[in-house]
């Protein structure tokens, strides 16, 4: 297989500082890719239509750095991400980048915040069963499998077990997420590599992992 490396990283939640430091990335890979959870979340506003709109500048100014880098960028949506969004750097279906293919998968696993995109079990694994997937295929989902990147703070796993299975039968090549900010790290299910690519968005740290996708080295980044 050809190389391609990416660089994946998540859960900016509208910090600027972050979001300018993905110039920093853009001579290092052949494609950045971005998990969800783009708009801030503590915003105070006087209705939730104005909580929306503040989300969307952010994602538009996420999307005008984007355009100022030469590498190809792609994004999905998260759970606290309370808009629809168009753009050329918003992926809602399949695309690729030969020989690989990347699948976005915005669903996560009910949280006890009344998010958005939240589905249970049965509905992940539902909307899991509609892929078409193979040993060429890279997921961009936002919400981690059980037991990969699912540990919180307190020690809960809060990881979909029906994704961990989808995984585990199924072996893509590779399954990018975040959603739990605490868990950046990286796993296995059988040969399919898993990264939660979460930032530390609370201290200005660009956090995520340099992958080549045909060796599936990993390198952690931290800027």
């Amino acid at each position: 297989m050809t190389t391609v490396k990416i660089f994946a990283t998540s859960d900016l939640h509208g910090n600027r500082a972050i979001i300018d430091k993905l110039r920093y990335m853009e001579d290092d890979c052949d494609l950045i890719l971005i998990c969800g959870d783009i708009g801030g979340k503590n915003y105070r506003t006087n209705s939730f239509r104005e909580f929306s709109l503040r989300q969307r500048e952010d994602v538009d100014y996420l999307a005008g750095i984007l355009s100022g880098i030469s590498t190809p960028a792609r994004f999905i949506l998260g759970n606290d991400d309370w808009l629809e969004y168009e753009s050329e750097y918003y992926f809602d279906r399949t695309f690729e980048l030969p020989p690989y293919r990347f699948i976005p998968f915005e669903h996560v696993l009910i949280t006890p915040f009344n998010t958005n995109r939240e589905a249970n079990e049965n509905k992940i694994r539902y909307e899991l069963e509609k892929l078409t997937v193979g040993a060429d295929t890279i997921i961009v989902a936002h919400t981690p499998p059980a037991f990969c990147g699912d540990e919180c703070y307190d020690g809960r796993r809060v990881g979909s077990d029906s994704v961990h299975s989808w995984v585990e039968e199924n072996q893509p090549r590779v399954w990018l997420c975040g959603h739990i900010h605490e868990d950046n790290s990286a796993h296995k299910i059988g040969e399919t590599r898993v990264f939660n690519c979460a930032c530390d968005y609370f201290k200005n740290i660009l956090k995520g992992w340099m992958i080549d996708l045909e060796t599936r080295d990993y390198e952690s980044v931290s800027i």
